[in-house]
């Protein structure tokens, strides 16, 4: 089953990405969240794990959180996949300002407007 996911997913993105020139647009991201939200879910969950990765251990206790220009965005723990993706395409629908970037840096900007962060 996460291979036939996979592959969908991976080949919904490599169409889009070859017809932009390698990346694919906020606007284009947003276009495809509305006829298939399981793909979407599933981008937004790769680009929230690859930020997350380069601080794991720094932000371990926290469940979604990673650096953005080295300031700290910490997400609520108790959000799903659902919750994430949901929070994203409320956030980017309502910038159009933004549609023409990159969807990665789009998902990253709208979780990082949503952050939670605790300064102690």
């Amino acid at each position: 089953m996460k291979r036939l996911i996979v592959s969908v997913l991976l080949s919904s993105v490599s169409s889009v990405a070859s017809a932009q020139g390698g990346f694919i647009t906020v606007g284009q991201f947003l276009s495809e969240c509305r006829q298939d939200m399981d793909p979407c879910i599933a981008f937004v969950m790769g680009v929230v794990e690859g930020a997350r990765h380069q601080t794991r251990e720094r932000l371990n206790a926290q469940p979604y959180a990673f650096l953005v220009h080295g300031e700290p965005v910490c997400l609520p723990s108790d959000w799903n996949s659902q919750n994430l993706t949901s929070v994203v395409l409320s956030i980017l629908e309502n910038q159009p300002d933004v549609h023409q970037y990159s969807a990665v840096s789009g998902v990253v900007y709208a979780l990082a407007t949503e952050s939670n962060c605790q300064t102690s």
